[in-house]
């Protein structure tokens, strides 16, 4: 049956009592031995059963039902109901509750209410406790604290997001509504549905095909992995884990890895999985069998330990960079992908725009299944439908080539769509200039809120774009000062956009603290890269525009749609007297080069991986003034002086490739050269009269060169489907990351040592004819 969403819009302390004496109600008819055992104050004059039932509910538990599973989210919750406070939402994934109440007077995460409305069983009763709603915009929001910059206050933030909200729930009559001087019936759930299940304990045909198919990656033909999608509450994790307890009871796998984001979204995997095997969980991230085990490793432990396994689970693979799947689709011949379609984590729209193609070139033979059925709640879930349309989770690009037939897309566009498929298939085939077409425009937030389609549409391009885009990232689109949008239209439809932030500007003591270390201020990420990372102190006083996000239609990629949109927030920066235009982004060779393109340069990099991008944070930038300038300039020549430092020890796990064409976009005011006794060395291993060994400081020294060089940088060769490295990364690998010779053979498709020495002499051949 339906969810409810019972809605209590008043002051604080009214709607927080409405709520518990509701809550309290359900227990005063319905569980007799409770309240007994709340009469006489004692857990251990309670009934056996009861306390059996909910033991952790004594004595807290008095005067409500222990039947069901009531959780209050937020402040104000009564002492006899379980409770989390707002920011422990993630604590949600994979469990199941009754009744939530979800308390929005301090604030209101748009995650945290996704991930309560996804732990709601059918029939169960979401209570959302609101501020009256003509003042709730006005209101002081508590959640908008991680929204602002630091040299901003929450004064300064919109309350746009709350707006749109208050105005979609006016115009949703199945909500349960209730105000001051309104008496809240107790809550009462409606029964669960008892389902039906086979011999698996799956609960739908497509569950059980997917069970199916992902037995058959283990028993069947290597390289054949399986993604499954689905929306939330589809019993995808339950799938997953049901597949792997089986497999573990059959004793057709010993050792079974399941990676995540974050170790909480793998919990239902296991908690399936030991539900189908005799298995003991030996601790979070790992459960035991006689003859196997299922464990957790984060996707940086699988690519940095080379760790091996006989499946390889990768649940919300939406969450995870392109990058990172692609490595492990590539280490691992039996591998099964996740992600759910409308998530708050990362977005199986998006991942299929992004992966498919990985998926076609590595893989061809690999099977996709949709979970289509509700298991959780029923089909046409009117909170389902309702949420997911507030927090855009099923937000997507605009439909560019249908436009023809689809007649009610036609009148929505006003009689022009199709004149603009025509321009979108002239943009795409090429044959007109992407800036003769567009219009690129400043967009201003006021406008965007009203205008629901290209709401939609401009974060559907991000979703579409990125890996990780969730709710939350829409309020901090729609509210959190200095933000700055661009988009790109063609015609009336939205095929670009780009979100930057406004840095910077702040004191001398702030900026001091800053590069010494003794502050981390909220916000200001590229400014204080630059400080901290790049070693230019007073970059933080200094005012800098961040691009945050850049998306094109996912149809349109290639065609100068973003390279315009990037020029035309570069001359709004110029216009408006920022000195530092720049970006931070986990690195990858593509994205080097394409802001490389545009005129930024390395200033800092990050030595760190991501714990859940598995890429290193790389920060570009161009001067806009001569204040700038000479901080760009600075940092981009600290970098370079410190490139064979950090290979050498903090880097040097870094794709040599990418480590080689980040450094060789820094900027600097002087570039090593070659002394004539390096170059004599260099000849003779180039042309075997000398061993590597005794080259090894002229090897280095022609690795520090080639840096310094991006038309020394060449790209990697093919041979097989195999992507092999290059010249330039092999040479970076081994004298610069001090890699040993079966990695770097690795890397050049040779074999041994022999076979890499003698591609290292062909490179080097060929560079002393290039170096002056």
């Amino acid at each position: 049956m339906n969810r409810r969403l019972v809605h209590l819009a008043g002051g604080r302390d009214w709607a927080r009592q409405q709520a518990r004496q509701a809550l309290l109600g359900i227990g005063q008819e319905s569980c007799q031995e409770v309240a007994k055992a709340a009469s006489q104050n004692s857990s251990q004059n309670a009934p056996q059963q009861c306390q059996e039932k909910c033991p952790e509910q004594f004595p807290e538990g008095a005067g409500y039902d222990c039947r069901y599973r009531v959780l209050w989210l937020g402040e104000g919750a009564p002492a006899e109901v379980n409770s989390i406070a707002g920011a422990d939402y993630p604590r949600l994934l994979g469990t199941t509750q009754d009744i939530i109440v979800f308390d929005a007077h301090d604030g209101l995460d748009p995650d945290a209410l996704a991930a309560a409305a996804g732990a709601l069983r059918g029939g169960g009763i979401l209570v959302l406790l609101t501020p009256e709603l003509i003042s709730w915009p006005a209101k002081p929001d508590a959640a908008l604290e991680r929204l602002v910059p630091a040299g901003w206050s929450i004064a300064d933030a919109g309350d746009r997001f709350i707006r749109r909200l208050v105005d979609l729930l006016r115009n949703a009559p199945w909500v349960e509504c209730y105000s001051e001087g309104d008496a809240l019936a107790r809550l009462v759930p409606g029964p669960a549905a008892e389902l039906a299940r086979d011999s698996f304990g799956c609960c739908s045909s497509d569950q059980r095909a997917a069970v199916k198919a992902l037995m058959r990656v283990v028993t069947g033909h290597r390289r054949r992995p399986v993604v499954l999608s689905a929306d939330r509450g589809r019993g995808k994790s339950a799938a997953l884990g049901i597949a792997i307890g089986e497999l573990l009871a059959l004793a057709k796998v010993t050792n079974v890895v399941v990676t995540a984001p974050r170790l909480a979204a793998a919990e239902p995997v296991f908690e399936h999985a030991l539900q189908r095997c005799n298995a003991k969980r030996v601790s979070r991230r790992e459960m035991v069998t006689a003859q196997g085990r299922l464990s957790y490793h984060s996707p940086q432990e699988l690519l940095d330990n080379q760790l091996e396994a006989d499946l390889l689970v990768v649940d919300e693979a939406a969450g995870l960079p392109v990058a990172v799947l692609t490595r492990l689709l590539r280490r691992f011949s039996r591998i099964a992908f996740s992600t759910t379609v409308h998530g708050y984590e990362g977005t199986g729209r998006g991942f299929d725009l992004r992966f498919r193609s990985v998926l076609d070139s590595h893989t061809p033979e690999w099977r996709l299944l949709r979970l289509e059925t509700p298991i959780r709640w029923q089909a046409g879930d009117k909170l389902e439908q309702w949420l997911t349309g507030a927090l855009l989770l099923d937000a997507e690009p605009a439909q560019l080539f249908a436009a023809e037939e689809d007649d009610a897309r036609r009148s929505e566009c006003g009689g022009d769509c199709h004149s603009v498929a025509k321009l979108a298939t002239s943009l795409q085939q090429g044959e007109v200039h992407a800036e003769r077409l567009l219009v690129l425009e400043r967009v201003n937030r006021d406008d965007l809120v009203a205008d629901e389609r290209r709401l939609r549409q401009s974060f559907g391009l991000l979703v579409a774009a990125h890996y990780r885009t969730r709710p939350l990232d829409l309020r901090q689109w729609l509210d959190s000062p200095g933000i700055e949008i661009f988009w790109a239209l063609l015609g009336d439809e939205v095929v670009g956009i780009l979100v930057a932030v406004a840095e910077g500007g702040l004191d001398e003591q702030s900026a001091e603290q800053i590069w010494q270390g003794q502050r981390r201020l909220r916000g200001h990420l590229l400014c204080q890269m630059l400080s901290a990372h790049g070693g230019v102190a007073r970059t933080p006083r200094y005012r800098a525009l961040r691009i945050m996000r850049i998306a094109v239609h996912p149809h349109l990629r290639r065609r100068a749609i973003g390279s315009s949109l990037v020029k035309r927030a570069q001359a709004h920066a110029e216009a408006v007297g920022y000195s530092i235009f720049g970006t931070s982004f986990g690195g990858t060779t593509d994205l080097v080069a394409f802001w490389r393109s545009l005129g930024l340069s390395s200033v800092a990099l990050g030595v760190q991986r991501d714990a859940a991008s598995g890429e290193h944070a790389v920060l570009m930038a161009k001067g806009l003034d001569q204040a700038g300038a000479a901080i760009t300039g600075e940092a981009g020549e600290r970098l370079r002086e410190s490139a064979e430092a950090l290979l050498g020890e903090p880097l040097n796990r870094l794709e040599p490739g990418l480590a080689g064409q980040i450094f060789a976009a820094a900027d600097g005011y002087s570039r090593p050269r070659l002394s004539a006794g390096q170059r004599r060395d260099l000849s003779g291993f180039a042309y075997g009269q000398r061993g590597y060994a005794a080259s090894l400081p002229a090897l280095k020294a022609l690795a520090v060169v080639v840096l310094q060089y991006p038309e020394h940088i060449d790209q990697p060769s093919a041979q097989g489907g195999q992507d092999y490295c290059s010249g330039s990364a092999a040479l970076i690998a081994k004298v610069l990351q001090r890699q040993d010779w079966q990695s770097v053979s690795l890397l050049l498709g040779s074999h041994g040592r022999q076979q890499g020495i003698a591609k290292l002499r062909e490179y080097v051949a060929n560079m002393l004819d290039k170096i002056a």
